[in-house]
């Protein structure tokens, strides 16, 4: 079977709720905006393979979609137990706790592991170096705080390149198309490195961050 769209996806899934592959159609559903069928994938996938990092932080991603705070900061807290130097999950949590209304002490733990995976991050900095933080803007009855205050995983450049030939995982064929740092993690996670090198190449190809690319690969060729 050959997965070249969303539709062969979706149906793939429908009969293999056990494949790795569910984090990559989360996310896929994710980047749509279609936050309660992202979240619905990741909590069917997470039943079979409950160690995904992929999985828990677009799931974490989905809960914040729809306005669920609280479960966008579980699940971020969860990542970051099992890797302490996620850097999405670990710029994502402050901003989230912010909202909340977390204590000074969980914010500034936040903060600071903020401010470790990316020295860059100006808000940290404001933060821990005790600048009086702008005022919130009151809430209003009913609403949840808007998901866009957020950082988001970068959206793909979209490459008119040819790509090349599809991938094989679980006996499938990928579309190059699906190619995503969530599919070279998924494959990893597996310890298909070759194909997660492929998947790499394809990601050059389109376009993607050249400097996460190289980390990704220097990563992997020391696991060969």
């Amino acid at each position: 079977m050959n997965l070249t769209n969303l539709t062969e996806l979706e149906l793939y899934f429908a009969d293999h709720f056990d494949t790795v592959l569910f984090p990559v159609l989360a996310e896929i559903y994710q980047d749509k905006g279609e936050y309660d069928r992202a979240k619905r994938v990741c909590e069917i996938g997470l039943e079979h393979h409950p160690n995904s990092i992929d999985g828990q932080f677009i799931l974490s991603k989905a809960e914040l979609g729809l306005g669920n705070l609280t479960g966008a900061e579980k699940w971020m807290n969860k990542v970051l137990t099992q890797i302490p130097d996620h850097t999405a999950a670990a710029t994502s949590l402050p901003m989230v706790q912010e909202q909340l209304d977390r204590s000074p002490a969980t914010l500034k733990a936040s903060w600071k592991r903020a401010l470790q995976v990316n020295p860059d991050n100006q808000f940290a900095k404001d933060f821990l170096s005790d600048k009086k933080p702008k005022p919130k803007p009151k809430k209003k009855k009913g609403k949840t705080p808007s998901a866009s205050k957020i950082p988001d995983i970068p959206k793909k450049d979209k490459s008119k390149k040819p790509l090349p030939k599809d991938l094989s995982v679980e006996g499938v064929a990928i579309s190059p198309r699906l190619a995503t740092m969530t599919l070279v993690n998924v494959l990893k996670g597996q310890g298909l490195y070759h194909q997660a090198l492929e998947v790499l190449d394809i990601l050059e190809e389109k376009g993607e961050g050249k400097k996460r690319i190289d980390a990704e690969r220097k990563a992997i060729q020391t696991e060969l």
